[in-house]
């Protein structure tokens, strides 16, 4: 097996943790993209390379689409995608493969991996549920690397949007996104942009967090731009839970995966913008 390398886009470290797991069994280096997505051109030496990211709206965030078409020599590479999901992966490795394609490459490999939910209603899920798809994707991963290091092709996991109604406390949250259409129906889905409460101290956390760089710190306070892929980074990781969407309950709970730890997520300090 020639040179692997695993790409990938977290925001609470499901797809992080999934990524190392994977770069374990292959003895892959592990690179996340939205570092990478200002460049004209991506350039990889690797003869194999996997691609792991979150769902959002039962689809690739964009901020992977736009990976993609930087990648150079596409169509010489072994390329595998493995998506993380907390209700269903519908048919969003079928779309990324034909994001691949567009770009001259093909996908040779699709894998979706269940992952605890973190989005509207998720207080509802337990740790027991959490630690069933953890022990499911420990079983799994074997059988994708194992795809992978072979060398297989053909294999692009989908399922209906069905599939999500089956998930356990899917009933549960019901409440939670009845509220949430609720609001949005009377107030408009603009109601649910992200602000702070009296907690936030301007630590400057989800600055650092937000994989996009959506956030600044303004006056000791964030303020968000127009980059944000919905990713809740900022929500799920503010250490004084001062970040809501609109101010709104909607039982979201806070989560990180447990094998990722904030210094794991963050981006490095600019010099000079150091905060106690």
């Amino acid at each position: 097996m020639g040179k692997a390398e695993i790409y990938y886009f977290s925001g609470t470290g499901n797809s992080l943790a999934v990524a190392r797991d994977v770069a374990r069994q292959l003895n892959a280096e592990v690179i996340p993209v939205a570092p990478l997505v200002e460049r004209e051109s991506i350039d990889s030496g690797a003869d194999i390379i996997g691609f792991v990211f979150p769902i959002y709206d039962f689809k690739p965030p964009r901020v992977v689409d736009s990976f993609i078409s930087r990648l150079a020599n596409i169509d010489t590479k072994y390329l595998f995608g493995i998506c993380t999901y907390g209700i269903a992966p519908s048919q969003s490795l079928k779309h990324f493969d034909k994001t691949i394609r567009s770009v001259g490459g093909r996908l040779s490999g699709g894998f979706a991996v269940g992952m605890p939910f973190n989005g509207i209603g998720c207080g509802m899920v337990t740790k027991d549920q959490h630690a069933r798809l953890f022990a499911n994707w420990r079983a799994k991963s074997v059988e994708v690397c194992e795809y992978v290091s072979g060398g297989r092709q053909g294999r692009i996991e989908s399922s209906s949007l069905l599939y999500g109604l089956r998930q356990p406390g899917l009933i549960r949250m019901a409440p939670s996104i009845m509220r949430f259409l609720v609001h949005a129906l009377f107030k408009g889905v603009h109601s649910f942009a992200l602000v702070t409460d009296e907690h936030c101290t301007g630590c400057g956390t989800c600055e650092r967090i937000c994989p996009m760089n959506n956030v600044k710190i303004v006056g000791h306070k964030p303020k968000w731009s127009n980059r944000c892929v919905s990713s809740l980074a900022c929500y799920h990781w503010c250490p004084n839970n001062a970040i809501s969407l609109g101010g709104v309950d909607l039982n979201i709970a806070r989560y990180h995966h447990p094998d990722v730890i904030i210094s794991d997520m963050l981006r490095p300090a600019m010099p000079g913008t150091e905060r106690p």
